[in-house]
């Protein structure tokens, strides 16, 4: 892959190049920030401060990895504040494993919404997960994008964007799949509604910004949603997976 299009940022670009699925250049409309622009203003401070606390939330066993996925399921059509209040609400798994109406009051308790689908999908989640934990993990001979895939055909609740947000709180420096929100889709121009086909093809490129920058995906991301909060990092949410 050659640079060139590196010489545009010292000017904010309108336009942005995608790749199709034959990684031909096809244009789309920015909306509020230019991406290439956004990770030429990444700076090492930002970078580091980020891995730092993910470095220091990550996952230790496969209990903790299995919180992770209960956040994900806690993010769907909520804001940060519920999703961290329901969380807190269903963290001890145990107390309501295979007990959908104790989960359910919780779930009610917490105030999140949604409590009649969230608990049928937690508890068949939960026997799935502790079926076959090894599932929900990237084997050695398929990629990322194949790994989140092939999850969301099986998981119930979590479509693609709340599958990489799980992966991407697991294996932050490692994973390569990101979790296109609204305000990603309409970076790159795009409605999340009219334009959900178009997941994979910014996710490439997105991936693709990541590599010649030498930022984890994850981080980037992470990044640039606390920009637009006007955060220094992820502990205003990340700190519910602190060790009390």
């Amino acid at each position: 892959m050659t640079l060139d299009f590196l010489e545009h940022l010292s000017r904010k670009p309108k336009q942005l190049f995608l790749l199709d699925d034959k990684d031909r250049p096809q244009m789309a409309r920015a909306d509020e920030m230019d991406i290439s622009a956004f990770f030429a203003s990444l700076t090492e401070d930002e970078i580091k401060r980020h891995k730092n606390v993910w470095q220091e939330l990550r996952p230790k066993n496969e209990p903790d990895r299995f919180l992770r996925w209960l956040f994900a399921f806690c993010s769907v059509h909520t804001n940060y504040q519920s999703n961290m209040a329901g969380y807190n609400m269903i963290k001890e798994w145990y107390e309501w494993m295979n007990r959908p109406e104790a989960l359910m009051d919780r779930i009610k308790l917490s105030g999140m919404g949604l409590y009649n689908n969230r608990t049928k999908f937690l508890i068949q989640f939960a026997i799935d997960y502790w079926s076959n934990a090894d599932f929900f993990r990237k084997s050695e001979d398929e990629t990322w994008a194949d790994c989140r895939n092939r999850i969301v055909e099986k998981i119930s609740g979590l479509g693609m964007a709340k599958v990489s947000f799980a992966l991407e709180m697991i294996y932050t420096e490692e994973c390569e799949v990101f979790c296109a929100d609204t305000h990603l889709f309409q970076a790159y121009g795009l409605d999340q509604k009219l334009h959900s086909r178009e997941y994979e093809r910014i996710e490439k490129h997105w991936i693709q910004l990541s590599k010649i920058w030498n930022v984890p995906s994850a981080i980037a991301r992470a990044i640039y949603w606390n920009r637009k909060k006007q955060e220094n990092d992820c502990l205003y949410w990340a700190k519910v997976f602190k060790a009390k």
